[in-house]
């Protein structure tokens, strides 16, 4: 390009302006490597969704699979636990379990069996010989609890030895089998009381018989509420063939 000035002389000056071919050059590759550079980048896009909706389609139905399993899986655990829960009712409703007794309220001298009467009664049991004798209602394990409270008021200073049993009788045995024996000391000092807890697992027949026999009866505290001081407690645990 070709320039034209004045001069102060009056001459005149001619300029060539001229664009360098590096520059030119240096400008087209920089144009051309800007624009291949979006390129890669919208390729790179491009196949980033591609292969993240390529993953998402794949994963949905193996979640819905398991989701699927998961609930299977959960019915069949509370149906499972239905069924359970319906045989133990229907055990509990056909084998009631539990019977305790109280102590008959009555005056004892010395060495006697005691007299019971029902009080929670959830057991096929029966008392006979006026109360004194518990009659076993089916063959099985059971458990027995016993608790007798002593006192005595104003005692002469010493010791006393507390003395009860637990008796079996049954047609299997000619002579009765003492299946629990007890025996407490007591320092008499003043006014006492004194509560004894025992149990005892035994094997019974059906009609076979229980009696408790105490050697101190007449200090069994049977006044007040009975089934908080004098209670007898038995448990049905399992049939015989079960163990």
């Amino acid at each position: 390009m070709d320039g034209k000035e004045e001069r102060a002389d009056g001459r005149q000056s001619y300029s060539m302006l001229m664009e360098l071919d590096a520059i030119v050059r240096s400008h087209r590759t920089l144009r051309r490597e800007l624009c291949f550079s979006r390129l890669v980048i919208v390729m790179l896009l491009i196949t980033c969704m591609v292969v993240c909706g390529v993953m998402y389609i794949q994963q949905v139905p193996g979640t819905k699979n398991r989701e699927i399993m998961s609930t299977e899986k959960t019915n069949e655990t509370s149906r499972a636990f239905q069924t359970a829960g319906q045989e133990d009712e229907t055990v509990d409703a056909e084998i009631p379990l539990v019977a305790s007794l109280t102590l008959e309220h009555r005056h004892y001298s010395g060495k006697a069996n005691l007299t019971w009467k029902g009080h929670h009664t959830h057991l096929n049991t029966t008392l006979r010989d006026s109360g004194e004798s518990l009659i076993i209602p089916q063959d099985g394990k059971y458990r027995l609890s016993l608790l007798i409270t002593y006192w005595e008021k104003d005692p002469q200073e010493g010791q006393c030895l507390l003395v009860h049993e637990i008796t079996k009788y049954s047609d299997s045995y000619i002579t009765p089998m003492t299946i629990l024996s007890v025996h407490e000391t007591v320092y008499k000092t003043s006014t006492w009381y004194k509560s004894v807890f025992t149990e005892v697992i035994q094997v019974f027949n059906e009609g076979d018989r229980v009696k408790v026999q105490s050697e101190n009866a007449d200090l069994i505290d049977s006044a007040g509420q009975p089934g908080t001081k004098n209670l007898l407690t038995v448990q049905f645990l399992s049939r015989l063939q079960d163990f």
